[in-house]
């Protein structure tokens, strides 16, 4: 492992370290999942630099207005778009969804590499020297009743010393063929990082004082084998990363065996690791998709008002048994059973729902299914079909329901679809206005999910560590909180423990379980108010 030099900050901040040489990356395909077809290239290390660095084809200095220009800018950003400067085309505007696709809950394993990357050795920067005014999150927590969760609310810390944080991106320095699928490991980890170095700074002027070490695991399980064997992850009080499913199951052992809490901010699932209470996951699983999607019907209809419809298909049916599941301690109180709708061959037309939402004020559906488009618009049919006049029916359905591309958006509203959601921005928030000008500011590119989550995420586990020490785990879940695009709601996670001795069984991970509902309301998704816990 090459050594970046440190250079020291002013005694009370914090510090960031970058470990090895990292590659160059080209700057097409950051642009490319804005849907931009510019293929200029940019350092990584420029990737990291004050857009205000001068070069030749840079960017004038009026920038559009929501990146802070002047109001005689001459191509302002319009509702639904944002503005990108291209050194050919000048400033070029991109239509924007409402909210940012999550590429986390695919339930699958991700491809290995496969997609070449070309570049100069080039070292990220291994310092915060940036001072400059930073987003803060959001103070009002969604999920907890106690704004005063000092999660939400900086203040004094119990803890001011500094404690070590070592954090495992896979940025690929010096390997080729790093693309999965349309995006780029690589890609993934620079966007991570920009939101946790931003993180760092706002940490830094709260009083929050960490060592964080940056260490590239090449995506690769005989690096990460090796990079446990350094110092600056055997002294961290904390391990975040890292994003490959192999490489997560090594450094969870590493984190069981060494009682030192891992923060996994990527993978969905949650059977990556057994009996350790000291793995986090961040991202909620399929079970608390289903989980979330059942508690948020269940607050606004009977459970003889909804209906579970489910195919001959293993994940619908894996979706049934966690819908199930989680209904389990009500009907253990003796409520109503929840309606099941089988559906045995691929006959979308024989679908009928008739029989199980006539002669009801209101019903709601629920259809755990993501793969075939085509079944859930055979689905939406058969709903309106079977709606009375003036009869509300609400259709539950699945995150990958937002990037559908065929469907005819009219079923989305006639049948007032809902999804679960694990991220959501408010573009109009002032606080993801704030972040989104000064991330454009620092790097000279637009942040997408992953940014926000390294923010998010860094700010919520520095906050913890600060007050708390090194016992991360014992105080997640009495520290909930709400960050710029998803929140934290942490439940500790037990297997097949009758209902009633959860407390007795052993511990399996800690996972996040917050999930956002959008409805799809005027024509775009929105979310509805977070439900009580």
């Amino acid at each position: 492992m090459t050594s970046v030099p440190n250079h020291q900050l002013p005694s009370s901040g914090s510090k960031l370290r970058f470990w090895g040489q990292h590659s160059a990356i080209r700057r097409s395909a950051l642009f490319m999942l804005l849907g931009l077809s510019t293929t200029f290239s940019l350092l990584s290390c420029s990737f990291f630099k004050p857009a205000s660095s001068s070069s030749t084809g840079s960017a004038p200095k009026d920038v559009p207005t929501e990146y802070g220009a002047s109001p005689n800018q001459n191509k302002p950003s319009t509702a639904g778009t944002v503005s990108v400067y291209d050194p050919v085309k000048g400033w070029v505007t991109v239509q924007t969804k409402p909210q940012e696709r999550i590429d986390t809950i695919r339930w699958k394993d991700a491809a290995g590499p496969t997609g070449p990357i070309t570049s100069d050795a080039v070292r990220l920067p291994n310092t915060i020297t940036d001072r400059g005014a930073v987003p803060v999150i959001p103070g009002v927590p969604s999920t907890n009743p106690d704004p005063s969760s000092p999660v939400n609310r900086p203040g004094q810390y119990k803890n001011p010393v500094a404690y070590n944080i070592a954090v495992l991106l896979p940025f690929m320095s010096g390997v080729a063929n790093t693309a999965i699928g349309n995006n780029s490991v690589s890609e993934w980890a620079l966007q991570y990082y920009g939101g946790l170095k931003m993180a760092l700074s706002v940490l830094d002027q709260e009083g929050i004082r960490l060592n964080v070490s940056v260490l590239d695991t090449k995506a690769d399980t005989l690096e990460m084998y090796r990079l446990l064997r350094q110092p600056e992850i055997q002294n961290a009080q904390l391990l975040i990363g890292p994003y490959r499913r192999d490489d997560i199951r090594i450094v969870a052992e590493y984190a069981k065996r060494n009682n030192k809490p891992m923060v996994s901010p990527y993978s969905a699932v949650g059977t990556l690791t057994q009996n350790n209470p000291n793995y986090i996951q961040m991202n909620p699983s399929l079970e608390s998709h289903c989980r979330a999607l059942l508690n948020h019907a269940l607050s606004e209809f009977r459970p003889e008002e909804i209906v579970i419809v489910t195919r001959n298909v293993v994940g619908e049916q894996n979706c049934l048994e966690f819908l199930r599941k989680a209904y389990e301690p009500k009907r253990a109180m003796g409520n109503a059973p929840v309606q099941e709708y089988f559906l045995p061959t691929e006959a979308y037309n024989n679908l009928n729902l008739k029989p199980y939402i006539q002669n009801k004020a209101q019903a709601a559906i629920i259809a755990p299914s993501w793969a075939d488009e085509t079944y859930i618009f055979y689905l939406l049919r058969a709903v309106k079909a079977a709606k009375a006049a003036g009869q509300k029916v609400v259709v539950y359905g699945m995150p990958q329901w937002v990037d559908f591309e065929h469907m005819e958006f009219d079923l989305y509203e006639q049948c007032q679809v809902r999804v679960s959601q694990v991220a959501y921005v408010d573009e109009q928030s002032p606080e993801v206005v704030n972040f989104k000008k000064e991330f454009f500011n620092q790097y000279a590119a637009i942040p997408n999910s992953e940014a926000y989550a390294g923010y998010d995420q860094m700010i919520y586990f520095g906050r913890l560590l600060a007050n708390f020490g090194p016992k991360v785990s014992d105080n997640l879940e009495r520290n909930q909180g709400i960050g710029l695009h998803t929140g934290f709601n942490f439940s500790r996670i037990v297997n097949n423990a009758p209902f009633g001795a959860e407390q007795y069984a052993p511990t399996q991970r800690y996972e996040n379980r917050f999930v956002h509902i959008l409805e799809f309301a005027g024509y775009q998704f929105k979310p509805l108010p977070a439900i009580p816990r």
